[in-house]
């Protein structure tokens, strides 16, 4: 007697569920692994930020000055706050990059190998520019900046901390918003700077790491 195994595959019907599934737990995954990456990212850039003040308050400590500023350009020979902070006394050991930056100068042949740093404003370095800006004095105070999760720088360092319009990275509104994450520190209630629009010394005491 023989018996004969009928074999069944799955209808048109039952694949396209399936493919609906899969189609909806992926819509659901990769937005919260983005989000995710870049919770890490904003993270990563505060422990950063954190560093870069502890190397500028014991600059601070050896000099009775603040760094100058630091341009995100690694090959800013203007702006070498962070040359100050690694050479000849290691206040930190390694300049660190920016993990929101893209890479400086695409036209560079080298520039995909480039991340650039973290920038510094300083306003022990007020009157580097004194011909731009005659009227500034020199304030002991920094702050230092991620761009932050848009990749946009959202003011320049030349200013700070005078008529400065900074604007602060805020999660409420998406962790993809605008703005920079600062971390300020030294005299920063000084000077004529603004922090999302509003005069700085309204703010009251502003804290050092801003979200």
């Amino acid at each position: 007697m023989k018996t004969s195994l009928q074999s069944r595959g799955f209808t048109l019907i039952e694949l396209l569920i399936v493919v609906a599934i899969i189609a909806i737990l992926a819509m659901i995954a990769v937005p919260n692994f983005l989000e995710a990456q870049t919770r890490s990212k904003v993270a990563r850039v505060k422990t950063d930020l954190r560093t870069i003040a502890i190397a500028c308050e014991a600059y601070m400590t050896d000099h009775n000055s603040y760094p100058p500023d630091q341009d995100n350009n690694p090959f800013s020979k203007a702006e070498p706050g962070f040359t100050f902070l690694t050479t000849p006394v290691a206040y930190m050991t390694i300049k660190p990059m920016d993990v929101f930056s893209k890479p400086f100068n695409v036209g560079d042949p080298n520039a995909e190998n480039i991340a650039p740093w973290y920038e510094m404003g300083s306003g022990a370095d007020a009157l580097r520019e004194a011909t731009r800006f005659p009227d500034r004095y020199i304030v002991q105070c920094y702050y230092v900046s991620s761009f932050g999760p848009d990749f946009t720088r959202s003011q320049a360092n030349d200013d700070f901390p005078f008529d400065s319009g900074l604007k602060s990275y805020d999660p409420t509104n998406g962790t993809v918003s605008f703005g920079d994450i600062y971390r300020f520190g030294g005299s920063y209630m000084e000077g004529t700077w603004k922090l999302n629009g509003i005069d700085h010394r309204r703010w009251g005491s502003i804290p050092t790491t801003l979200p």
